[in-house]
């Protein structure tokens, strides 16, 4: 640590300056004095025996002493640690004051008297508090007419007592205490604003606080959710499905050997439970579908929709041909993403084509695409039965299914699933659909910094 740093330090100890956590006004003002005292003190000691050489040469000899007991009230200042900080501000102040009447007494000039006035109320507002703003006015405005009438009864030979300095006087103090009121006024609303802004911190930041304890007890919570799910994940995986497959297969086998015994209705309620058991294993695999969206998709990489959709076509080719559908698609860009999940959106939502079609018609499904500034959005066409308008917001509930059993055995999971996986990458999802003529789900796709483009 070098002298001056050593310096600094020994007046912030002593003034009891420190550095707290929230810093409020009354913490600046201190330290503006320090700073003020760490600068000032140095120069006036540094000036002093020139000063006192001059102005004994020159016979000056209220302004030699002044400067001794200046300096001296400076160290004490500066290495008392006993005297509070409030009084060593008073202390500045006054030797301040005071030299401002040494030199309007001695000199033959108003002007460096009335400098150090000025400099005394401008930080007497800064370094003392709000409501001690308006001393400074108070204390220039009695120097003032004090000094008239010194000038006007000639106490003092170097003042001429005619009415020309006397008017000069006049209009010189009208307009330090016009500037002293200014600084009064000013200075503690420009602190003022400071302390709301500061308080303004300080409460935003214990509410950043509170916000930020919430949201790690939101996240140990999501945790153990997160804990539990993976648990029934498996629970659903291997417990629940065991007793759907002996109920199938039990249900199979007296379905074979005992057969001939059996009425229509018998063999009716033995469909009833196999279909029933059917249903809720494809329930559970679906539901655990599920719950892994948004999980393991690995990297990403450079995706070609088109080779994504001819995949995806090439799976339902059975189906296709059995029902003379047609699935057509224009050229679609390369988007830099994830694969899995984009592979399984469209799976969905071309089987959710396929499935809901009006018997008049096979199923003609339409795949396309749209360039906007910062995403594609994607559109998938059918002509199928179409959705009724009240049920466009609730037709991605898991579950949720709005045509009649007969016509399809899903389990209202796959738009659920597609919504799920659609926002997990960042898009949102939405459809138009009329009942009778069929239904386009759209979906957004954001463009990142890496290359997505049209082929």
């Amino acid at each position: 640590m070098n002298i001056w740093e050593a310096y600094k330090k020994l007046v912030y100890t002593n003034l009891g300056i420190v550095t707290p956590l929230e810093k409020d006004m009354s913490f600046w003002r201190d330290y503006l004095f320090a700073v003020t005292i760490i600068y000032v003190a140095p120069l006036s000691l540094i000036a002093l025996i020139p000063s006192v050489y001059v102005s004994f040469q020159l016979g000056q000899y209220l302004i030699t002493a002044y400067d001794v007991v200046a300096a001296t009230s400076l160290l004490l200042i500066i290495f008392s640690r006993n005297i509070p900080i409030a009084a060593k501000k008073l202390l500045f102040t006054l030797i301040i004051y005071g030299l401002a009447i040494v030199l309007l007494t001695v000199l033959g000039s108003f002007g460096p008297g009335l400098i150090y006035m000025l400099t005394a109320s401008l930080i007497m507002v800064i370094i003392f508090r709000q409501k001690y703003a308006f001393a400074s006015v108070y204390i220039n405005t009695f120097i003032c007419l004090m000094y008239g009438v010194v000038i006007y009864s000639g106490v003092i030979d170097i003042h001429q007592s005619d009415q020309y300095n006397l008017m000069s006087w006049l209009a010189i103090s009208f307009n330090v205490v016009f500037i002293s009121a200014i600084f009064a006024i000013l200075i503690p609303r420009m602190f003022g604003s400071m302390q709301q802004t500061i308080e303004h911190h300080r409460a935003l930041k214990n509410e950043i606080g509170g916000q930020k304890l919430e949201l790690q007890q939101s996240l140990r919570e999501l945790k153990t959710k997160n804990h539990e799910l993976e648990q029934f994940a498996y629970v659903a995986s291997h417990d629940l499905q065991e007793p759907l497959r002996m109920i199938s297969s039990f249900m199979s086998l007296l379905d074979k050997k005992y057969s001939p015994q059996l009425d229509d209705k018998a063999r009716q309620y033995i469909y009833y439970a196999t279909d029933g058991a059917r249903r809720m294993r494809q329930i559970i695999l679906d539901l655990l579908e599920f719950s892994r969206v948004g999980k393991h998709y690995g990297e990403k990489q450079l995706v070609d929709l088109n080779k994504l959709i001819d995949n995806t076509i090439f799976i339902f080719t059975r189906t296709i041909d059995k029902k003379e559908a047609r699935v057509l698609r224009d050229d679609l860009p390369r988007v830099y993403s994830y694969a899995a999940p984009l592979e399984q959106i469209f799976q969905n939502l071309i089987s959710n084509g396929l499935k809901y079609n009006r018997g008049d018609c096979p199923p003609d499904i339409h795949i396309s695409a749209e360039e906007k500034d910062d995403c594609w959005i994607f559109s998938v066409h059918d002509k199928g039965i179409g959705i009724a308008e009240e049920h466009h917001e609730n037709v991605f509930s898991i579950f949720e299914r709005f045509h009649a059993s007969d016509s399809s055995n899903g389990t209202g999971m796959g738009l659920a699933i597609v919504k799920k996986e659609v926002e997990s990458l960042g898009g949102k999802i939405w459809l138009e659909s009329t009942p009778g003529t069929g239904s386009t789900f759209f979906f957004t796709l954001g463009k990142t910094n890496e290359t997505s483009v049209s082929n």
